[in-house]
Parts: C-alpha cells; structure tokens; sequence
C-alpha cells in the first residue's frame, strides 16, 4: 500500500490520509491509506490481512448485538413517543 501512496503522489494525486498503521488494542493492527478521487470520493485502501482479522465473524455477535439491543432502553424512548421500535 505505500506503494500506492508514492504513485499517487507521483502522479498528482490528492492523499486524504498518508498511509498509517491503526491500533486496535487487544486486536489486529490494520494498515490504511486513503486518496480522493477526481471528484473528490474517498478511496480507502486497507491492509489485508489486519482487515481479515478485524471483520472476522464473532460467534457470540448475535447474542451481544441483542444484549446491547435490549439494555438501550430504545423501547422505553419508543414508548414515550408513542411509537414502537420495528422488528425485522
């Protein structure tokens, strides 16, 4: 990816952020370079193999993601509004 930097760079290029390693303590570290596009769009390059570890699957997400869901007290927030939060 710095490779990528230097070429864009070389050629003119807008670089959004300078390539970086990014800490994600007790995780992988990820390394990340991000450009602008002609029109102005990020394009966000990201090391491979930190990207794999970080978005690999946690098997108890599913059961932290409805814990989280149900300790937000969205439905009390709802309530009040006199609404219902939609259940898909």
């Amino acid at each position: 990816m710095k490779g990528f930097e230097d070429k864009v760079k070389g050629a003119g290029g807008t670089i959004l952020t300078p390539y970086v390693t990014l800490d994600t303590p007790g995780k992988a570290q990820v390394q990340v370079v991000i450009f602008a596009d002609p029109d102005g769009q990020e394009i966000c390059f990201v090391g491979d193999e930190g990207f794999r570890d970080l978005s690999a699957v946690d098997p108890e997400g599913d059961a932290l993601l409805a814990s989280a869901l149900e300790a937000d007290k969205s439905n009390e927030w709802f309530a009040k509004k006199g609404r219902t939060k939609v259940a898909e």
